[in-house]
Order: structure tokens, then sequence, then C-alpha cells
């Protein structure tokens, strides 16, 4: 048996701590007041457990063979025998039953202690010393000796330091994304069934679904997977297009527009009313260069359609509150096991290894994933 410390509270330190204690002394440090709380901000609270659909290009790195030891269907399957109840929607998403990630938080919480885990709250680890076979860990008020240390935190980049330990810089991911462009006259606004193009180092990237319109910026489950894109670059200066009818063509929206002229519209605000809300008619007409009271004519259409297809913004950097990062250890300096090719008995679970996914419970499904592999086999 041996004394093991597991560097963070969150998804993949507590699967982790539950595997790992079967066999170990585990103590598990929280910088929180509560384990477990970045779950409580995902899938908007509910928390997106994990994905049924194929995982083929969900991740920016081929994960095949650690999903093969733990995948999506295990993982319900450990889920439902610790006491919670989930569901999968129709984009194959799985949530827990009660809609809460709160009921997530509570069945984990409630295992650790079955499994006597010395769970180490409000104590986060400021430095990990190697002291010839084993580890010291200082924290904000201790110093304890460990015989193993797992580090679970999303993107400690400061403990890879301390160890000496290369890494990929990390990014925020799965984030909203700043604009050159004033979108302050649409804030809130969500445009739903768009489809959004991401232009990157000549490459084009298409996600559909919906964009919500930010004070300067764009969110929105599009935009968090493009944004993951522009995360594994470590580059957030890019163009995005959004075409609001992707499913009409140009020409057929143009012949639209040119029948709507018959309709003998009295100006241009009352020619895009019914087309779409009223704060993206008038958003687009201002870029049009098009005032309120002109009447619309043949030669407006063309460049009314071009907006339509291909409402252009500026990205110049992204917000603060991301989802995940990208970034940190690379696969190839671990073993298969997720332990540290260079420094024996120190492993990695979750986002601090160079593993980031897009939305739709992919990044906990790697939590879920990590944390099992390294539990089972420290």
């Amino acid at each position: 048996m041996s004394n093991i410390a597991i560097i963070g509270g969150g998804a993949s330190g507590i699967i982790c701590s539950i595997f790992a204690s079967k066999n170990n002394d585990v103590t598990l440090f929280c910088s929180d007041d509560k384990v477990g709380k970045k779950l409580l901000v995902t899938g908007n609270g509910r928390c997106n457990l994990t994905n049924l659909a194929n995982f083929n290009k969900a991740y920016n790195t081929d994960i095949t063979k650690y999903l093969k030891r733990f995948n999506q269907t295990q993982t319900l399957t450990f889920f439902s025998n610790i006491g919670l109840l989930t569901y999968s929607d129709q984009e194959n998403r799985v949530y827990p039953f009660s809609n809460s990630a709160t009921s997530v938080i509570d069945v984990l919480v409630n295992k650790l202690k079955k499994c006597d885990v010395n769970i180490k709250q409000n104590e986060e680890v400021l430095t990990i010393q190697q002291l010839n076979d084993k580890f010291k860990i200082t924290t904000i008020s201790h110093s304890y000796i460990f015989d193993k240390v797992v580090i679970s935190v999303g993107s400690s980049n400061k403990l890879l330091e301390q160890l000496n330990l290369k890494y990929k810089p990390f990014s925020p991911s799965l984030v909203s994304l700043k604009t050159k462009e004033d979108t302050h006259s649409l804030s809130g606004l969500r445009l739903s069934n768009v489809e959004v193009c991401l232009s990157l180092k000549n490459k084009i990237i298409i996600e559909k679904g919906e964009v919500l319109f930010k004070d300067r910026g764009l969110s929105g489950i599009c935009i968090f997977n493009l944004s993951a894109y522009l995360a594994r670059q470590n580059n957030y200066n890019a163009t995005i297009y959004i075409d609001m009818m992707p499913n009409v063509s140009k020409e057929s929206l143009i012949n639209m527009l040119q029948e709507r002229l018959k309709c003998n519209f009295i100006n241009a605000k009352e020619f895009m009313q019914g087309i779409f809300n009223d704060k993206i008619n008038n958003y687009i007409l201002k870029i049009c260069n098009i005032k309120n009271e002109e009447k619309i004519t043949i030669k407006n259409i063309n460049i009314i359609a071009n907006n339509i297809k291909q409402l252009f913004f500026n990205i110049v950097g992204c917000y603060e509150n991301h989802q995940v990062n990208s970034g940190g250890i690379l696969l190839d300096d671990l073993t298969d096991n997720l332990q540290s090719k260079s420094i024996k008995n120190l492993y990695f679970t979750g986002e601090i290894i160079d593993v980031d996914g897009i939305c739709g419970g992919y990044n906990l499904q790697w939590a879920w994933t990590s944390g099992k592999i390294v539990g089972e086999n420290i």
C-alpha cells in the first residue's frame, strides 16, 4: 500500500481518488471549499457527463487506446453503480436525470467518503519537491511526504515548472471570442440554425447551431467549438463568417429579396421586417450603409444578400471565462498508464494533459477515462 497525493479536486482527481483508494492511502487536495466545484458550471449547470456519439474527431489528438480501457458506456455503468440516474438527449449528450450538476457532485462525494479518501479542502498545493524516491508537498498551511503524486489540476504550469517538465503552453478553450466589430446593439441576441465558418491559416472550419452575441463578441456552442481550434494554435486572431440562411443558396436568397420589392415597402426598415429580429435587421442595414428611412432598390439586394450569407467578424481575442484549457503535458511524455517517463511515481490526469475536446461531454469523458486509468494502475 502506497501513500498517494492527488492534487486537484475536479472530475479527474475525484474519480482517480476513488479507484486509487482500493489499494492505497489517498489524500485529495482541493483548493476550493468543496470538491467538484467546477462541475457546477458544466453543461450550463446540468453537467454534461459524456457523449454516446463517435469520438473520432472530438479531440485534438487520438485517445482511442485510452477510451478502449474506459469508455462512455463504462463511465455510465460507474455512475449508475454509485447511484446516479442519467439520460441522453437527441445529440447523444448524457446528463443526470435531475438536470443538476449538484446530483453528480453528491454521489461522487458520497463515494469518496465510503472509500475513506482523506479530503483536504481549501488547501492549495504550492510546491512539489522530489526527495529521493518520495515527494514533499507544501500547501498554504502544511508540508507532507508522499510515495506517489497525481497532478489533476487543470493548468498548473507552476507545478510543472518546479519539476522541470516540458509542456505545451496553456490556452483558454471552449470560450467566447472577442470581435473587433462593436456588437453592443446585438447583445443578448441568439441566432439559431446558422452555419459558422472559421477562416484560419487558409483553412476553413465549419460549425452549425446557435450563436449568442455579447457586447463586443460572440458566444454559443458553435463559437466554443471553433475556439478550440484557435486555442490549439494559441492564436485568437482569425475571421468568422455567419451564414444566417445556410439552407438557402445565395441565388435563391437574391430572388426572394427581389420578390419583396414588389410589395412596395415604404423604406428599408419595413423591407427587412419579417426576415429577422429587428436587432439583426438594423445591424445588417448599418453595415450595408443603408439608412432605415431609405427605400430599397435592386442595387441594394446583392449587398444585403452578401451579409445575410456571410456576416463578417474579425476575432481579436477571447474572454476569461473558459470551460477548459488546451495545452499541457504531451501524451508522448507519459506511459500508457499516464505516468511521467522522466519522473517515476508521478502521474497526470485530465486537463493538465494536452488533450482537449469540443463541447458535448468530451472533456469530462477524458477526465473520467484518465482518472480511472491512473487510479487503477498507480
